[in-house]
C-alpha cells in the first residue's frame, strides 16, 4: 500500500481494498484496485496486475533484482550474497542486462561532462549558466555539464573506462561519417536527460559558440534507452513537487524550467524540443491532477500551446470531463518564463498559473479575437476538430454554444460542423485500406447479477469452499456466461489444489464484465462472514430461486409468442412447463 501510494492516490473502495487512477495508462473513471490483505493490484482498464515487485518494475522500469534490492534497503533487510569464484564473477558480469550496461555508459558521459564543466576549460560554460542566473545548487541537482570542442575527448574517456565505441554510437554520444567516428557534442552545455530513477538515458545541450553554423539546442537522437517523445526534461526533480501540489507546469524550454526551479517553482517540465506528445500528457498525467502550459509569449509559443490541446484529447485526457485539469497560462507578448520569473519573480509566475484558463476556453477565445473572417473560421475548425472528440455530451454541447457565441453565429451551424467532423471521423478507418487501429464503440451491456458476482466473491476469499457440494451446486445455477466462465475457473484450479490467483483468473472474464467481478472481490465484505458455508448455502437458495424466476419469465415470454402465432399446442405445452415451474418456485421457498 505505501509503495503504491507513492504514485497513485487511493481511496477506501471497500473493506481491505482501494482505488485510483491506473498509473499505467490514461483513464478518467478510477479503475486501479490494491488489495491491502492479498497484496496485489489489478487495473480492469488496461488489464495491468500483479505484486509489489512487478508493480515497481513496471513503473519505475527497473529490473526485478534492483527493485529487491532497493526494498531490501528499506525494509532494513539484507539480501544474502553468494561467494562467487573469478569464473562466476565474470560469468555473472557477462549475464548482465545489456540495459544496465548501457546505463553506465550513460552515467560516465554524464560524469565526464560534469567534470569538464568544473575544469578549467569550461570556463565559457560556467559564466554562460551565470549570465542565465543557474545556480551551483541547480547545476548539481540537473548534473549540467559541458562537452569539450574537440572532436574525440569523450571517446578518448569512454575507451579508458573500456567501453566500445559501438555502445557510444548506440547511444548517440558518438557520430560517425565515412572519416571515422566523432563526439556527436562539442562545445556545448550538456543538459543531461535523466529518468525517474534520476539514471541519465539522452541529452539535450546547447550551443556556446554564437558564430557557429551548428543549430543551437541539439538532442540525443532516439536509442535504445531515449526517446525524445517519452521523456521531459526535468521530471526526475519535479515528479515529487508535482506529486505534493498536484499540478504539472509544462514550459517551452528546458532553461525556462532550470529558471523557474531556480526560483523554487520546482513542478515545471519541457518536451524534448518538440512539440508537447500524448506520450508525455500521459506521463505527467500519472502524478498531476492539474497540467498548466506556459508558453512562449510569441507566436511560435502560440502555436505550440495551441497543439497541446488536440494532443490531450487524443490521450484519452481531455481535462473538462476527467479528473484532471488542463490549462493554458497566456505569457505577455515577446515574453518566454525565464524573462518573466527573472525579472517578476516566482509569486506573479504562481499567479499566472492560477489564473490559466482551461484548454478549450483558450482556443475558443483564439478564434473570437482574430482580426479576419479567414483566421476565424480556420481557428473555428481546429476548434470543432476537438469538439467532436469530446464523449461528454454535455460538455460539448455548452462548448459548441459558446463557440457559436464568439463567434457571432447560430448554434445550429457550430452543432453541424461538429457533427459532420464526427461522421467523417467514423467514415475514415473503413474509407483507408490500411487502417490505423481503428477504435470500435464500446457497447455497455447488462452487469450481472449481485448475487453471481457475491458468489465468485465469496469462492475468492474462502478457498476452502471448493471443496463443497455447494459450490459445484452454484456452478450450475450461474446464469450469466461470463460470471459462469470466471467462477468455473476458479473452481477448478482450486479444487486441483492450486494458490488463489485472482488476477489470473479475472484474465478469464470477458471484457464488458471484469470490472464488475474485480469490484466484487475488491470490495471485501465476504471475507467477514462468520460462516462462510451457510453464507454459501444462502447464496445457492436465492441463485436456485432466481433461475426459476428467469425460466418462468422466459416460459410466460415463449407461451405468448405460441398464441399470438396460433399454436394452440405448443402454447398448452409451455403453460404445463410454466405451471411446474410455479410449483418448484413454490417449493424452494419453503
Amino acid at each position: 500500500m505505501d509503495v503504491v501510494r507513492r504514485y497513485v492516490e487511493l481511496k477506501r473502495a471497500g473493506t481491505g481494498s482501494w482505488k485510483g487512477l491506473c498509473p499505467f495508462h490514461a483513464e478518467k473513471t478510477p479503475s486501479f484496485n490494491v488489495h491491502e490483505q492479498r497484496q496485489y493490484f489489478h487495473c480492469f482498464g488496461c488489464g495491468e496486475k500483479g505484486d509489489v515487485f512487478s508493480f515497481l518494475v513496471k513503473i519505475e522500469q527497473r529490473s526485478f533484482m534492483e527493485v529487491l534490492r532497493e526494498l531490501s534497503r528499506q525494509a532494513g533487510v539484507d539480501l544474502p550474497e553468494a561467494k562467487q569464484s573469478p569464473a562466476e564473477r565474470q560469468a555473472a558480469a557477462e549475464a548482465e542486462s545489456e540495459r544496465e550496461r548501457m546505463l553506465r555508459v550513460m552515467d560516465a558521459a554524464t560524469s565526464f561532462f560534469e567534470a569538464q564543466l568544473a575544469d578549467p576549460a569550461g570556463g565559457a560554460a560556467r559564466a554562460y549558466l551565470e549570465k542565465r542566473g543557474v545556480s551551483s545548487a541547480v547545476r548539481a541537482r540537473f548534473r549540467l555539464g559541458y562537452a569539450p570542442a574537440g572532436w574525440d575527448a569523450l571517446q578518448k574517456h569512454l575507451a579508458s573506462l573500456q567501453i566500445p565505441g559501438t555502445v557510444a554510437e548506440q547511444l548517440g554520444l558518438v557520430g560517425a561519417n565515412e572519416r571515422g567516428r566523432y563526439d556527436f557534442f562539442r562545445d556545448r552545455v550538456m543538459l543531461p536527460v535523466l529518468d525517474r530513477q534520476k539514471r541519465p538515458v539522452g541529452f539535450s545541450s546547447r550551443l556556446l559558440d554564437p558564430e557557429a553554423k551548428e543549430r543551437k539546442y541539439v538532442n540525443s537522437p532516439d536509442s535504445p534507452l531515449f526517446h525524445k517523445k517519452e521523456n521531459l526534461y526535468g521530471l526526475h526533480v519535479a515528479l515529487e513537487a508535482i506529486r505534493r501540489s498536484g499540478t504539472a507546469i509544462v514550459v517551452e524550454g528546458n532553461f525556462d524550467v532550470l529558471s523557474l526551479h531556480e526560483a523554487g517553482i520546482e513542478e515545471a517540465v519541457a518536451p524534448m524540443g518538440t512539440a508537447l506528445t500524448s506520450e508525455q500528457v500521459k506521463l505527467l498525467s500519472r502524478a498531476a491532477k492539474r497540467i498548466v502550459v506556459v508558453f512562449d509569449g510569441d507566436a511560435a509559443g502560440a502555436r505550440a500551446a495551441e497543439k497541446a490541446i488536440p494532443v490531450a484529447v487524443e490521450a484519452g485526457l481531455f481535462f473538462a470531463e476527467a479528473d484532471a485539469d488542463g490549462r493554458v497560462a497566456q505569457m505577455p507578448a515577446g515574453v518566454d518564463p525565464d524573462d518573466f520569473v527573472r525579472a517578476q519573480g516566482a509569486q506573479a509566475f504562481r499567479a499566472l498559473v492560477e489564473g490559466a484558463r482551461p484548454m478549450l476556453d483558450h482556443l475558443i477565445q483564439q478564434a473570437a479575437d482574430d482580426a479576419t473572417i479567414p483566421g476565424k473560421a480556420d481557428t473555428a475548425r481546429r476548434v470543432v476538430e476537438v469538439l467532436a472528440k469530446v464523449r461528454n455530451p454535455l460538455v460539448r454541447d455548452l462548448y459548441m454554444r459558446e463557440l457559436a457565441a464568439k463567434l457571432h453565429v447560430p448554434v445550429p451551424q457550430v452543432v453541424r460542423m461538429v457533427r459532420d467532423t464526427t461522421a467523417e471521423r467514423r467514415l475514415a478507418p473503413a474509407a483507408r485500406s490500411a487502417p490505423a487501429d481503428p477504435v470500435a464503440p464500446t457497447e455497455v451491456g447488462v452487469q450481472p447479477p449481485r448475487d453471481e458476482l457475491a458468489a465468485f466473491a465469496l469462492l475468492v476469499s474462502h478457498p476452502a469452499l471448493a471443496s463443497t457440494d455447494d459450490a459445484a451446486r452454484v456452478l450450475d445455477l450461474l446464469v450469466d456466461p461470463g460470471v459462469r466462465q470466471v467462477y468455473r475457473t476458479a473452481l477448478q484450479a482450486l479444487q486441483a489444489g492450486q494458490r488463489a490467483d485472482v488476477p489470473a483468473w479475472l484474465d478469464a472474464c470477458p471484457d464488458e464484465i471484469r470490472a464488475s467481478v474485480g469490484a466484487a472481490v475488491m470490495d471485501g465484505c465476504w471475507e467477514k462472514v462468520e460462516t462462510a458455508e451457510e453464507a454459501l448455502r444462502a447464496l445457492a437458495s436465492r441463485l436456485g430461486r432466481s433461475r426459476v424466476e428467469a425460466e418462468i419469465a422466459l416460459a410466460e415470454s415463449q407461451h405468448r409468442e405460441a398464441l399470438a402465432r396460433g399454436d394452440e399446442t405448443e402454447a398448452r405445452a409451455i403453460s404445463l412447463r410454466e405451471m411446474a415451474l410455479i410449483r418448484s418456485k413454490l417449493g424452494l421457498a419453503n
